[in-house]
């Protein structure tokens, strides 16, 4: 079953990424034109990828999705709102430290603004920390049965107030790293979370309410980051 499941992933995620690999050969050929032992590390590099996106896509669905959905559940059923959302905030803060669309943007960061006020760690940090506060706020949306826009609109509201207050960079960032949040470790899990929890409260829609979550998470790492950019800009004039 899993050997089936595997070599269907691994066709689906081949005819995925097949124009972009072909587009890659073609530059290579006809414009590029990499010498021969530069161009085998990008090839190795491609594999490494669609093998490794195979294993974590069927790895997500065999583990993460079951786990998050059942914890949320199960948390509902016992009546456990805290634990849930402490259960909510931590794992925000954890999955988003490990997501690897986080680090590989924060590395690029790294690597062009060298004299930089803000560290890879630093950065990667806030940006962890805003959508644990946000995914909290998202599963008392939950527990409430709060219609989105009530957070969607003030939060977005107050990113637009900040950015007027923020420099340039600390701007780029911001939306940067909020985009790349919403990556293959941090969604799979809690937007399972919160279709385990709709599924045991009344009167909730699971798709509504569970694909709801990273909708308001997305928006803590813009306001984290606005912020602390803020502060530091600050703490530097001063």
């Amino acid at each position: 079953m899993i050997y089936y499941d595997l070599k269907k992933e691994f066709k689906s995620t081949i005819k995925s990424l097949s124009p972009a690999i072909a587009m890659i050969f073609f530059f290579q050929i006809f414009l590029i034109q990499m010498p021969l032992l530069e161009f085998i590390p990008i090839v190795a590099g491609l594999i490494f990828t669609i093998s490794g996106f195979v294993f974590f896509v069927q790895g997500a669905k065999l583990g993460l999705l079951p786990l998050g959905e059942r914890i949320g559940a199960s948390l509902i059923e016992r009546r456990a709102i805290l634990m849930i959302l402490i259960f909510g905030f931590l794992m925000g803060i954890v999955l988003t430290m490990a997501e690897p669309d986080v680090r590989l943007v924060a590395y690029q960061i790294e690597v062009v603004m060298v004299d930089d006020l803000i560290s890879t760690f630093e950065l990667i940090f806030v940006t962890a920390l805003g959508l644990g506060i946000f995914a909290l706020i998202a599963l008392l949306r939950i527990v409430f049965n709060t219609p989105i826009h009530y957070i969607l609109i003030p939060g977005y509201l107050i990113c637009l107030i900040l950015a007027f207050f923020s420099s340039e960079a600390f701007l780029v960032k911001a939306f940067d790293m909020a985009a790349v949040t919403t990556g293959p470790m941090t969604i799979p899990f809690l937007i399972a979370l919160g279709i385990g929890m709709a599924s045991v409260l009344g009167g909730r829609d699971r798709v509504t309410v569970g694909f709801g979550i990273m909708a308001v998470g997305s928006i803590g790492p813009i306001i984290a980051i606005l912020i602390w950019g803020i502060i530091r800009e600050w703490g530097c004039v001063m």
